[in-house]
């Protein structure tokens, strides 16, 4: 039985991973007119590495940081 629990934890931690991924490419598109709420869950549909592909992609050379 205590083997399950660190599958356990291993889930619990990709699952946190994959949102903290999301809210991070939700703050990149803030300034977006999708915005943060539409990249945020855009990133979960999808991987969250196409939406930053897009939004680097898109975006105009004088606003990237």
């Amino acid at each position: 039985m205590p083997a399950m629990f660190g599958h356990v934890s291993t889930y619990a931690l990709l699952v946190t991973m994959y949102l903290a991924l999301s809210a991070m490419t939700g703050v990149l598109g803030r300034h977006t007119r999708v915005g943060f709420w539409g990249f945020f869950f855009l990133s979960l549909l999808v991987t969250p590495l196409l939406p930053w592909i897009a939004l680097f992609l898109t975006s105009p050379a004088g606003d990237r940081r």
